[in-house]
């Protein structure tokens, strides 16, 4: 009994939180170039430039910039130009965040996002963003999944719709993983400057 307890709780870690057109959160870095690849996307490290339509390795630059963790891609969603943002934990470069980039805030179009995470997730609140300028010159709204697993976001302003979908525990994993690198970095830092001082 207590192996299939263990099983089970092992299993429900492992589950994505969120699901966006090919990608579920939690895919690794590997596989998720396999998976555009495979669907012949043109995914590309973020910054690079990149007017192909289709997949090709070298626009990942992965020899050259090995600690890289967002990439992109352009597509068409909701009949618009869309850019797709993927974001990876530092150390064990699992999928814990999606961006997806409009650049259009039309009414129409911005209530046709709502509807469709209002469906998927309940009703949506507005998020309160932590500075005033932020909230003049932006709309925030957010859903949160049943399970509170998958936190959705999405902003307008400024001629732009973004969408973003965060997985709660590899948010969280991520953020202790960039904690640990600053202090690994400070370690490394002390050591070698100690006799400096």
């Amino acid at each position: 009994m207590k192996k299939l307890i263990l099983t089970l709780i092992f299993c429900s870690s492992l589950s994505s939180a969120f699901s966006f057109d090919n990608w579920e959160s939690k895919t690794s870095l590997d596989e998720t170039i396999q998976i555009a690849r495979t669907n012949n996307l043109p995914l590309c490290k973020d910054g690079a430039f990149n007017v192909g339509k289709e997949f090709k390795e070298s626009c990942l630059y992965l020899n050259k910039y090995p600690k890289n963790r967002v990439f992109r891609y352009t597509t068409t969603l909701l009949n618009e130009r869309a850019t797709v943002y993927l974001y990876f934990t530092k150390n064990s470069k699992k999928l814990y965040s999606i961006k997806v980039r409009w650049s259009t805030r039309k009414k129409e179009f911005v209530n046709t996002i709502y509807e469709l995470l209002d469906k998927k997730y309940g009703k949506r609140e507005i998020a309160i963003p932590k500075n005033i300028g932020d909230f003049i010159l932006n709309t925030s709204r957010v859903w949160k999944s049943s399970n509170q697993e998958t936190i959705i976001q999405t902003k307008t302003g400024f001629g732009l719709t973004t969408l973003t979908y965060y997985d709660v525990e590899e948010t969280h994993l991520e953020e202790d993983e960039r904690e640990e690198i600053k202090i690994e970095k400070k370690e490394k830092a002390l050591i070698k400057d100690a006799n400096k001082f």
